[in-house]
């Protein structure tokens, strides 16, 4: 029996500046049309959208979902899906584009560790489309941070940054019924975990971790193990894993490229750690992924202008 033609799926690259990583797309040409791409499509980061005008539908794999004027959509980074406005009409809307990890940077505050747990639950496969009705509040502070990034006001980065920061504890809210319980510790180990994010990829140390945190690595070890329920070493392969994940699913590097692209410096200790936290080889997992989801992706740079 022959195999189902492999389906297409577009990936939107942006290239946002690393000291402050957010863009956004607005104005009269920001128009979508009534004619439905043949093609999903997802982005290299998280979207915030704003329909100012109109109707139609958003799709995602798993079916249409439907957008008015004044709607707010948030979209998280490689979800895929597109939007297509309702037949004689070409609504009008504004984007955010932005890393939420690097922009907010909860990891760098004195906030507690569950603030850090509740964003985690909009940065995967997260995607919402919240009416004026529901949340009037959500529409003025997305309104406000275009505003901001357009008008580049002084200190406008500083606004947007607490703009963008109030949005996604009032998304992960919804995506949570209840809210992690807080922590009594002030959150000490910030510095280690906004490094191993930084420099995952690299040969990291205990003891780098520890000087981050200015504490001595036997202290480091102690304090980390507590706060995170596990040690730096797995938290730090967890991450490398994940990230690993995403490499395996959405390019065609082999699989020892990609342990070396996420830190890791030998093949066997990789398949090991990955069979550990994923219950499976690197090859099987990636082979019932494309099997369950078989995609062919065209990797583009942004959008100059909206698809028409």
């Amino acid at each position: 029996m022959a195999r189902p033609p492999r389906e297409i799926m577009e990936c939107r690259d942006y290239m946002l500046p690393p000291e402050f990583p957010v863009m956004v797309l607005t104005g009269e040409e920001w128009r979508i049309s009534d004619q439905r791409s043949p093609v999903l499509h997802f982005h290299n980061h998280m979207e915030i959208g704003i329909c100012h005008s109109d109707r139609g539908v958003m799709g995602f794999r798993e079916g249409d979902r439907p957008f008015k004027a004044g709607d707010v959509t948030l979209i998280a980074a490689g979800t895929p899906h597109t939007t297509c406005s309702a037949p004689g009409t070409a609504s009008k809307w504004s984007y955010i584009m932005f890393d939420p990890i690097q922009l907010i940077d909860p990891a760098t505050s004195s906030v507690e560790l569950p603030v850090v747990e509740l964003y985690t639950k909009v940065l995967y496969n997260f995607r919402a489309i919240v009416s004026r009705d529901q949340d009037p509040l959500l529409g003025m502070l997305a309104d406000e941070a275009v505003r901001e990034m357009v008008e580049k006001r002084p200190n406008y980065r500083r606004c947007v940054r607490s703009l963008l920061d109030i949005i996604l504890n009032k998304l992960s809210r919804r995506a949570e019924d209840r809210l992690p319980e807080k922590s009594e510790k002030p959150f000490h180990i910030s510095p280690a975990l906004r490094y191993v994010y930084q420099h995952y990829m690299e040969d990291l140390r205990m003891d780098d971790l520890a000087a981050a945190c200015k504490m001595s690595t036997s202290y480091f070890r102690r304090v980390f193990t507590e706060t995170m329920g596990l040690g730096p070493l797995e938290y730090l392969n967890r991450t490398r894993i994940t990230r690993a994940c995403t490499l395996l699913q959405m390019t065609d590097s082999s699989v020892l490229e990609i342990c070396e692209a996420v830190g890791f410096r030998s093949l066997s200790s990789f398949n090991r750690q990955f069979s550990a936290i994923m219950g499976q080889p690197p090859t099987a997992w990636r082979s019932k992924i494309h099997a369950d989801m078989p995609v062919m992706l065209r990797r583009y740079t942004g959008w100059v202008t909206p698809p028409k």
